[in-house]
């Protein structure tokens, strides 16, 4: 397929904003592209090139995009920052520049989606002494390879400002209309992208399996489940009222939530946006391998950064040291970390997001080994309001944020990518 066939979408998808236009658009752009690049394109209309949970990012920044157009396009230094501070916009900079460049580019080679995708790729996987500079010449001979549409979009992809407005919902919808037969079938594909969180995945397996094998996908350990989210509400008798007069209410850490995969010996580390963050815990994969006694697991937990001396709760913004991609473990001595469990996803082969909270809840206690360091979320079952508030209180002279109150109905499943009242907030600032 020609990198030029998927431009013509995206100026198309560019100039509406309806989402029921893009999707039709996006319809024709599935159907027409072949299956086994399918995943490729649907990665490069969201600006990406894997989903984020791989952690391999394009890496280029504005000022190293624009010199690879300088030397893609002959243009001086000089016109090139001018155009860049009228437009603002990289990509705009590109097309405008390559238009104006002096090379014949009459008998060049079209580029394909794939040959786009494998420069890309080589771009986010230069490493090391002299990396920026390989990124530059990867780059700038895509450029040079490039009509100036082609190369607007590539270096919007590179530069992580794609701007068409495609979200992952309306790739699911279109997915659903051409491999589902229409949108009643939505529900099936967005389930296989919430467990497995790799959009592009999915579109290939609907392409080459069709609606029978999206239906398969299963949790995957190394893969992270979309974590589910909570409403909020600003009193415990409002939240009562949602979750039919009963409810478990759990401390509401000032931490990072992590989504924790355990196999064997082998451990990662999601975050909230799924990002791969294993790299700045290397004390939680230890504690994790010490602690949790199951051969394979997916749990859900708040890292807490503490004071080292006194063992209290610090503020959330104390883990920004443990971001740092240098002196880790002198990281480790002054911002020591507890974990606080308070879900099970997945344990020695059964998904457990079908399972009612209390069973997860009960699964979770049975797995993890507490000490000092390691513990599962305080919580109290309760259907009074004025208890559920003495809680609330509790919890903020504790140094927390405030409670996650949840449903513990049989429908209280754990919902994957949602954001619904079967958990609420009741936190400080609602109140």
């Amino acid at each position: 397929m020609l990198f030029s066939e998927l431009v013509e979408f995206y100026e198309k998808i560019e100039a509406i904003t309806g989402r029921i236009e893009m999707t039709n658009l996006l319809v024709e752009l599935l159907r027409r592209t072949p299956p086994e690049i399918i995943d490729k394109v649907v990665y490069l209309t969201i600006g990406e090139i894997y989903p984020p949970f791989i952690g391999l990012e394009l890496g280029v920044a504005d000022k190293l995009a624009l010199r690879a157009v300088k030397l893609a396009s002959g243009m001086s230094e000089k016109e090139i920052s001018q155009a860049y501070s009228k437009l603002g916009d990289v990509g705009l900079v590109g097309e405008k520049m390559l238009m104006k460049r002096t090379q014949a580019t009459l008998f060049m080679e079209q580029l394909t989606v794939e040959d786009v995708y494998s420069a890309l790729e080589k771009i986010a996987r230069a490493s090391g002494e002299g990396a920026m500079e390989m990124k530059v010449q990867i780059l700038s001979g895509l450029l040079a390879s490039s009509q100036p549409k082609e190369a607007k979009y590539i270096l919007r992809i590179v530069t992580g400002k794609m701007r068409l407005g495609v979200a992952d919902m309306t790739i699911l919808d279109a997915l659903s209309i051409v491999f589902g037969g229409g949108k009643e079938t939505r529900e099936i594909f967005e389930r296989a992208y919430n467990l497995s969180s790799d959009i592009g995945y999915v579109a290939k397996i609907a392409a080459l399996e069709g609606i029978e094998g999206v239906k398969k996908f299963k949790i995957t350990i190394g893969k992270p489940i979309r974590p589910m989210l909570a409403e909020r509400l600003s009193s415990a008798e409002e939240i009562l009222q949602k979750l039919d007069g009963k409810c478990i209410a759990e401390y509401k850490y000032d931490g990072e939530r992590m989504q924790i995969h355990k196999k064997n010996n082998d451990v990662w580390i999601f975050s909230r946006r799924l990002e791969n963050i294993t790299w700045q815990y290397p004390d939680v994969v230890e504690m994790v391998r010490t602690n949790i006694v199951a051969d394979e697991a997916i749990l859900e937990c708040e890292c807490v950064a503490v004071n080292p001396d006194t063992g209290d709760m610090l503020p959330f913004q104390e883990l920004m040291h443990r971001k740092r991609k240098y002196d880790i473990h002198k990281m480790i001595e002054q911002y020591p970390v507890n974990l606080y469990f308070f879900d099970a996803l997945y344990v020695n082969g059964e998904d457990l997001t079908v399972k009612p909270l209390l069973e997860r809840r009960k699964m979770l206690e049975s797995i993890v080994k507490i000490d000092d360091k390691v513990k599962i979320s305080k919580a109290i079952i309760s259907s009074d309001p004025r208890e559920v508030e003495k809680f609330f209180n509790e919890a903020i002279e504790a140094g927390c944020e405030g409670l996650v109150v949840k449903s513990i109905g049989p429908e209280s499943i754990y919902r994957a990518g949602a954001r619904g009242w079967l958990w609420i907030k009741l936190k400080r600032s609602y109140k």
